[in-house]
């Protein structure tokens, strides 16, 4: 659990860093490339994020099923609210599907028996959380640099 503890903490230095760069450098751009790289970071760091939170808190508590969308929702209002209003609407959108996506692949990792996956064993079934959750962590750092990359002037 260290591990996904440190990657949730990376992928959040990563979201707070980009927003950063999009405050500052927001009126250099136009509302359509902004808009997109927007789309981009809020979905992979609402999946993210949220399946981070749904691997670290516990099952049985109800605020799993509610704190990884809420989250999401949060990343795609912060980031929708870069832009003009109606993408402020589209940032939350965005935003509550990440969240909702990482919260169903959390939940299938941790009991792959939710889509008759066959797997039995417990070894096997953190093997494949550990090889996921860093998949999904590069997959969060190849993005977040791609639109560091467009964000150079």
């Amino acid at each position: 659990m260290l591990l996904i503890l440190v990657l949730l903490v990376w992928n959040l230095a990563e979201v707070i860093s980009i927003y950063r760069m999009f405050k500052k450098k927001n009126l250099l751009f136009d509302d359509r490339f902004t808009k997109t790289m927007c789309m981009a970071i809020t979905t992979i760091s609402s999946v993210a994020l949220s399946l981070y939170l749904e691997l670290l808190i516990p099952e049985n508590q109800m605020s799993s099923f509610f704190l990884p969308i809420l989250v999401g929702v949060f990343i795609g209002w912060r980031f929708g609210s870069i832009i003009k209003a109606p993408a402020t609407l589209n940032g939350i959108y965005n935003g509550a599907m990440g969240g909702m996506m990482g919260m169903m692949l959390g939940a299938v990792l941790q009991n792959p028996a939710l889509c008759n996956i066959p797997i039995d064993s417990d070894s096997l079934i953190a093997t494949n959380m550990y090889v996921i959750t860093v998949f999904i962590a590069l997959l969060h750092t190849i993005v977040s640099s791609f639109i560091r990359y467009s964000i150079k002037v």
